[in-house]
């Protein structure tokens, strides 16, 4: 009886020992993750600009290149306006006129009422002037006052072969007069007068040829005794 006690119990024993391995006890491990726990999502904060990436409260407006002015153009010196007798004297040049400005004031020479310089190009002359006279005594002054601060002797004979100074039509007191020297720079001068229109002319030259001063100043003539052909007038100014 105790042997099929003793078999009984063992028997149990096994079909409990079965029955324990086909139903296994939970692990505290095996507890389920938060990951598979169903929650309500939480929506992730919004990501804000850092305070760098903001824009200034009060946008800053790049300025625009500056234009540059435009240039003036540099203004035309004003035409000097010639009065009557400068006029005159002007309309009389026969050729080798070249920006003539009027002569005033001091730099006329003795009692002369106008005057005018000239500048020249191609031509022996650099510069000519003319003078205008009330009557014929007054340009004979100025004239002889010219001769005497060149230390010219009167009546030596003008250009031919060096400095002087003659008339140039014959005659005794001949108001017809003209003279040759080289100033203090080392240029030849001519010098003339033109009685009857009261005229004084002067050329300055750009070597110590004074020769080729008086052939320019007498080009073309073909009058004997004849007179200077670089300035002429029909009538006397008044």
């Amino acid at each position: 009886m105790n042997k099929i006690v003793l078999a009984a119990a063992m028997v149990a024993a096994l079909i409990v020992a079965a029955c324990g391995a086909s139903t296994p006890v939970p692990s505290p491990s095996a507890a389920p993750s938060q990951a598979a726990v169903s929650q309500t999502p939480v929506p992730s904060p919004t990501l804000q600009p850092s305070p760098s990436a903001e824009p200034s409260a009060t946008p800053v407006a790049t300025p625009a290149p500056t234009a540059k002015p435009t240039p003036k153009p540099t203004p035309k010196p004003t035409p000097v306006a010639f009065s009557r007798g400068e006029k005159y004297l002007v309309d009389g040049i026969m050729r080798g006129e070249s920006d003539c400005s009027p002569v005033r004031g001091d730099a006329l020479p003795g009692l002369a009422i106008a005057g005018i310089d000239c500048d020249l190009v191609a031509s022996p002359a650099a510069r000519m002037g003319f003078y205008l006279f009330k009557n014929d005594d007054d340009l004979l002054d100025a004239y002889m006052a010219r001769v005497s601060v060149e230390n010219l002797i009167v009546d030596s004979g003008a250009c031919v072969p060096g400095e002087g100074e003659g008339a140039y039509t014959p005659g005794e007191n001949s108001p017809d007069r003209h003279a040759c020297y080289v100033n203090d720079q080392g240029y030849a001068n001519y010098r003339a007068t033109l009685p009857g229109v009261h005229v004084y002319m002067g050329l300055l030259g750009r070597t110590r040829d004074m020769r080729s001063l008086e052939d320019w100043a007498w080009l073309g003539n073909e009058d004997v005794p004849g007179s200077p052909t670089l300035w002429q007038q029909d009538h006397v100014f008044k």
